[in-house]
This record gives structure tokens, C-alpha cells and sequence, in this order.
């Protein structure tokens, strides 16, 4: 795979070089995929984004662990959960943390 070059979109060309999928599999990735939303232009030229891109990079590991394409979309709301349910977690942590050194000045 190719490192993405630093734009806010890329067309369904460059992704399609980049990760090396072809593009009558990303096109049909977007149909079994819910999250895979690309935009369309006024020329209907599908923009991904880098969550896109990030994206479907999740989906090309979820393919070489022979997950069904039926159960991409569940894996990723389960792992898009999980990640909101850490970063709550990091979160009530630093608050803590910051409280504990408030605490610890007053000693």
C-alpha cells in the first residue's frame, strides 16, 4: 500500500492505487458498507476522505481475516463503540488525574 499524499479528498482513482483495491470493489464496498460514504461531486466523481480511507483500510483487514462482507458493517459499529467508550474512559481519567494533583499541591 501506498502512503496517502496530504489532501482533504481523493478520488476513487487514487484510493484504488493507493491501497490497491480495484474499483468495482470499492464502489461495491459502499453498497455492503454503510459507514462508506464517500461525497459526490457535481460530476459524480466519488471524494473520499482520510476517514474514508482509513476506513476502508479497516475493511481490507476485516477481508483478510475472511470476515463476511455481511458483517463489515456490524464489526465496525461494534469497534466505532468501543473507541467512543475509550476515549470516555481516557477522558474521565485526565480529570481524575488532575483532581489527584490538585489534591496532592494542598498536602
Amino acid at each position: 500500500m501506498i502512503q496517502a499524499p496530504e489532501k482533504v479528498y481523493y478520488s476513487i482513482k487514487e484510493v484504488s492505487e493507493m491501497l490497491d483495491v480495484p474499483m468495482p470493489t470499492l464502489r461495491f464496498w459502499e453498497h455492503a458498507v454503510k459507514q462508506l460514504q464517500p461525497r459526490v461531486n457535481s460530476g459524480r466523481t466519488r471524494m473520499y476522505s482520510k476517514e474514508d480511507i482509513d476506513l476502508i483500510r479497516k475493511l481490507i483487514y476485516l477481508r483478510s481475516q475472511n470476515v463476511p462482507v455481511k458483517d463489515w458493517s456490524t464489526r465496525i459499529s461494534q469497534d466505532n463503540r468501543n473507541l467512543d467508550r475509550k476515549a470516555a474512559a481516557r477522558e474521565n481519567l485526565l480529570l481524575i488525574r488532575e483532581e489527584l494533583i490538585a489534591l496532592r499541591s494542598l498536602l
